[in-house]
């Protein structure tokens, strides 16, 4: 048994609600998120999809019962095909404070990289800054935010493949890196939106990385049904398709 959250835009949760049905995976629809994060964590299902339910009334309450976790979407990348993680995507995922947030990238990056090996991929992390690697001097924030992406980067290197090339996303995925570490969960969750949402790449929701096993695909209140059929569906099966 799955667990779905209904809140707004209840049509197209409805939707993918009666796909799975018919497909014989059995889905509960919850309107109350803390009975919600009460079930998972009781053992009462299998798996929760936030669903069209508040991120604000959902994710500070399974930080509560789960502690901290990182969130990373899974989104079918438009060159290779394949699937990426982008992360984070949460406004509140990762710290303010310079050295905690290189910190926690680091440990996004080490989750995330597991997750893929778990599902036998080969983990290839591409890291973003503000601005081509050139435009150095131009802007003290975009300047941060490289020095910021080199730091993580020597972090790793020798241990796992992981790049920095600036901001160019785009020739990342051309290049088939599957880990995008977005400049902070502000940006990734723009980045999200202008893929999935408004460019409607298909995905998965955004699964829970931490040192824990959560069960939990975070979803927008504004996603099509697909995303909410495609999140159980990986719950049931652990299989990207």
């Amino acid at each position: 048994m799955y667990a779905i959250g209904l809140g707004e835009n209840k049509e197209e949760v409805l939707k993918a609600y009666e796909k799975l049905k018919e497909e014989g995976i059995e889905v509960e629809l919850i309107e109350n998120p803390k009975l919600l994060i009460d079930k998972l964590i009781d053992g009462e299902i299998g798996g929760a999809v936030r669903g069209s339910l508040p991120s604000s009334k959902v994710i500070p309450y399974l930080r509560e019962n789960v502690g901290k976790f990182y969130r990373a979407s899974i989104l079918k990348n438009p060159f290779t095909k394949g699937i990426f993680l982008l992360s984070p995507v949460g406004i509140d995922d990762i710290s303010e404070d310079k050295n905690e947030r290189i910190n926690d990238k680091i440990k996004i990056i080490e989750f995330a990289s597991n997750f893929l090996k778990n599902h036998n991929l080969e983990p290839r992390v591409a890291v973003l800054s503000g601005g081509r690697l050139g435009d150095l001097g131009r802007n003290k924030e975009v300047d941060e935010t490289i020095y910021e992406a080199e730091e993580i980067v020597k972090h790793f290197r020798g241990k796992i493949d992981i790049i920095h090339e600036g901001i160019l996303i785009e020739e990342y995925l051309k290049e088939g890196y599957n880990i995008i570490v977005a400049i902070d969960g502000v940006t990734g969750n723009i980045i999200f939106r202008c893929l999935g949402l408004v460019c409607k790449i298909p995905g998965y929701g955004a699964v829970i990385l931490s040192d824990k096993n959560i069960n939990f695909i975070d979803t927008s209140r504004n996603a099509n049904w697909e995303r909410y059929y495609n999140a159980v569906k990986f719950l049931a099966g652990g299989e990207f398709e």
